[in-house]
This record gives structure tokens, C-alpha cells and sequence, in this order.
């Protein structure tokens, strides 16, 4: 019965409903909805291969990449020391090479990049794209992922490099009786030749052969499919099965890389978790990575989850905030810490300023009003100051009109929040103090000349690391 099932949705390009599988395929009549959709599932028996989508329509779960239809990207990356009349900032090498076993190559030419580094966002730039559509492959993967994506994190305000093939894991497979702690030593045992001394295009260069080598060992070893060798590396590690949600793994390949809510659900659309991230498609993916372990909480969610949705923010401090609200709104039964108590930030004698943050809309900014005893009050503003009238006028009221409110729960949680954000970032923090900067009609000209004068691409290495 499943072979039959299997057949028939072999050479269908789009999920077909249950009803239809069971009136055509298992020759059963009148049976609609659930009831259809429990004899499917009886049919395939639970196969994985067998794929459930949100709008009830069957497929086939995609066949694994064979290994020599797979592209991968060696990663050649490292820091350059410093010249002696150099100011001690730190600066990398970056270089790659594509490959495939049977294809040709592709360099991607040496270049150095870093704070200060002119060229440094357009060479990233280009360097994601040509990660594209290729594995990642370095000799310390992990640890050169979160290096280089915290250097990406600051110069692209995004990360752009994924988990992919660890040589140094493979290669302990290949010899399991040697200890390799470098890559030279893992080539020396595959018997290459190589210079002791290299830059970043040579690293990129033999991590390559290596690579090639080894995955002619690994279909020796009945290996053919990336996804075999990855489930040989990480042997206890599972996928997600988006089946079970409302969402499939492209909803996460196309949340926003920029910061914002996310609010889970269960079947019954109660609100389960809210999260708040810096980078919605990195924290959220994080979530149904394949992985061997998972913690508890993680997995109770995962359990519970049916939809979701996401809400782009302009900074961190506007997405910890709304975060707040939400959480003190919905009561989400996973978000255990509710109330967000008082904490020992101190803003000294800055007390009434406006912060000017990057905003959803790219046009605009985002301006938070801060003053001693009253609510933050938060107004977007275009940055060309077409709407400027208007938010002079709440500017002005909020400042210089509004006597003191006694301050509800939501609003002391924001204060809290806002506080201990605006302390940790003190040192590049984007502010207009409404105190020391004059009269009113001063301080609104600061204010307009300030909006008008920020360079968005130059705060988001600093609002989205």
C-alpha cells in the first residue's frame, strides 16, 4: 500500500490533499478531512519520507544530495598581525575555494578586511554570495563559524556563514588513531604535500584537497549523500520535522535578517513563547537546528508549536521592549520570567534625552522619548523631515507641557529595560540631551540637524551586533 502511495506522488511537483489519495490511490470512498488524512498516515506507516504540508497536501520528502552533485566552499580566514606603526586594530585574511568532486573550481582571490578596512563590507558582500548554494568546509569549522560571524555581525550587521563539514571530525573518522590537531597534520596523513607557511588563498587551496580526498574515502565507505556523511559526523543529531507545523524550513530561510519579536502558538492560537533577537532568521533558526540535544524548554516548544510569527523591529532596545510588552500582555506559559523586576542601572544625570535609533522603515528613524516620571513615548520620523511638523508638536508637549504621570506596570518595565540598555551602550549611544543642549527652540533645531544628519548604514554595525 505505501509503494502504491509512493507512485503515485513520485512524479507530482505540488502536495496532494488526502481526500484524493484515498479515493484514487486506495480506492476508498467518502472519506473527507482528518478521517482521510488518518488513513494516509496508517497507509505510509509513518514514513518520514512522506511529507504532511500546513495546507494538508502530501509529497515526498526531498532525496538527499549525492556527494558528487554537491558543491563546497573551503574557508581560508585568519588574523594578519599587526605592523609595528599599526594601531593594534585587528584585521583577517580571507580567501575561499569552490569545489566539486567532479567540476571545476572556483577561487575566491585573497583580501584583507577589518574595522577600518575601506573595502571590508564590499569584499563580505561578495563573499556571501559566492557561499551560496554551497557547504561550508574548514579544518575547526565551528569555531571559525562564530568567529566569522561575529566579525560579519559588526561590518554586515548579519551573519552569512552556516554549519557545514568540519575536517578536522572527518578527518579523526578517516584515522581514527591519530590525533591531527592541525591541518597540516591531517594532510601529512592523507600523504599531500603542502607549504608550512601560506596565506589565506594557499589554506583555502589544500583544505580543498583534503576535502577531496576524503569524500572519495567516505563513498568507498558506502557514503554517497551529504546528508549521510553529516549523520556519520554527528551521529545523534535530528532534523525537525516541519510536517508538524503550520511553517515549513523556507518560512525560516526567508525571516529577516534584522532585529525583532517572535511570538509561537500552539494549535488552539495561544500564545506559547515570545522571544525577542538581534537577527530574527539566525535566533529563530537556532530553534530547529539539527542537532544532537536539545535542551528541555527547547523541546517542550517544539512539541507545542503550530505557528508563528515575527514582527521586524528597528534596534535591539525597541524588540526587548515590545518583548516585554507581550510577554506581560499574553502570559506565554514558557516565558517563565514575567515581571521584569527593578535593576541597578543608573543613568546619572541624564535623565531627560531622546535616543535616535534605526527604525523598521528605512526611511525613517526611530525617536525614544525619555523623561523623568513620564512614559517613554516612541515616534517614528522620516529622516528627510517631510513629517516634521507633527512630531516637533509631540516633541514639544512631551518635553515642555506634560506635568508627571504615576506610571503603570508596563511602563516601569520599560524604564527598567530601557536603563539598563542605555548603560551598556553608553559609549555609542545615539543621543540628544534635552537638558544641556539649550532652550526649546535650540534643542529642536539639534534635534532636526541630528536626524537629518545620521547615517543609517554607519549605526547598524553598532545597533545590530
Amino acid at each position: 500500500m505505501k509503494e502504491r502511495v509512493y507512485s503515485f506522488l513520485a512524479d507530482r511537483t505540488e502536495g496532494v490533499p488526502s481526500e484524493e489519495i484515498v479515493a484514487v490511490v486506495l480506492r476508498l470512498q467518502g472519506a473527507k478531512g482528518l478521517v482521510a488524512e488518518k488513513i494516509v498516515k496508517a497507509a505510509v506507516e509513518d514514513d518520514p519520507q512522506f511529507v504532511l504540508d500546513a495546507n494538508g497536501g502530501w509529497s515526498l520528502q526531498a532525496s538527499e544530495t549525492p556527494l558528487r552533485a554537491a558543491t563546497f566552499v573551503t574557508l581560508g580566514f585568519g588574523e594578519v598581525p599587526p605592523d609595528v606603526d599599526d594601531d593594534l586594530t585587528a584585521h583577517f585574511e580571507l580567501a575561499g575555494r569552490r569545489v566539486q568532486m567532479e567540476g571545476p573550481e572556483t577561487a575566491f582571490p585573497g583580501a584583507v578586511i577589518g574595522e577600518g578596512e575601506p573595502e571590508s563590507e564590499k569584499v563580505l558582500s561578495a563573499f556571501s554570495t559566492f557561499l551560496e548554494g554551497g557547504i561550508p568546509v574548514a579544518f575547526r569549522l565551528p569555531r571559525l563559524v562564530r568567529s566569522f560571524n561575529e566579525l560579519t555581525r559588526f561590518l554586515l550587521g548579519r551573519p552569512i556563514m552556516s554549519e557545514g563539514i568540519c575536517l578536522h571530525r572527518l578527518g579523526r573518522r578517516r584515522f581514527p588513531d591519530r590525533a591531527l590537531p592541525s591541518l597540516d597534520d591531517l594532510a601529512e596523513a592523507l600523504g599531500l604535500t603542502f607549504l608550512a607557511d601560506r596565506n589565506a588563498e594557499a589554506e583555502a587551496s589544500l583544505q580543498a584537497e583534503v576535502l577531496l580526498q576524503l569524500l572519495e574515502w567516505c563513498e568507498k565507505e558506502g557514503q554517497t549523500s551529504v546528508d549521510s556523511v553529516i549523520s556519520d559526523l554527528y551521529p545523534d543529531s535530528s532534523p525537525v520535522r516541519f510536517e508538524s507545523y503550520a511553517f515549513d524550513a523556507d518560512f525560516l530561510k526567508d525571516l529577516p535578517q534584522t532585529p525583532g519579536v517572535y511570538v509561537m502558538r500552539d494549535r488552539k492560537g495561544q500564545v506559547i513563547y515570545v522571544g525577542k533577537a538581534v537577527n530574527l532568521r539566525e535566533r529563530v533558526g537556532h530553534y530547529f537546528a539539527r542537532r544532537s540535544e536539545r535542551p528541555e524548554k527547547t523541546q517542550q516548544i517544539l512539541d507545542r508549536i503550530w505557528s508563528m510569527e515575527v514582527e521586524m523591529v528597528g534596534s535591539e532596545l525597541e524588540a526587548l521592549i515590545l518583548e516585554s510588552e507581550l510577554i506581560r500582555l499574553c502570559e506565554p506559559e514558557f516565558n517563565t520570567q514575567v515581571a521584569v523586576h527593578e535593576r541597578q542601572a543608573d543613568l546619572g544625570s541624564r535623565q531627560n534625552f531622546v535616543l535616535i535609533l534605526p527604525s523598521a522603515d528605512p526611511d525613517s528613524v526611530e525617536l525614544f522619548c525619555v523623561r523623568a516620571g513620564f512614559p517613554i513615548e516612541q515616534v517614528r520620523v522620516r529622516q528627510d523631515l517631510s513629517d516634521w511638523q507633527g512630531v516637533s508638536r509631540q516633541v514639544v508637549r512631551l518635553f515642555f507641557e506634560s506635568e508627571a504621570l504615576l506610571l503603570k506596570e508596563g511602563d516601569r518595565a520599560s524604564w527598567e529595560i530601557l536603563k539598563s540598555w542605555v548603560v551598556s551602550q553608553q559609549d555609542r549611544v545615539n543621543v540628544v540631551d534635552m537638558e544641556r543642549t539649550g532652550p526649546q527652540a535650540e534643542v529642536m533645531r539639534v534635534l532636526s540637524e541630528y536626524i537629518s544628519g545620521c547615517e543609517v548604514e554607519g549605526w547598524e554595525k553598532v545597533w545590530r551586533v
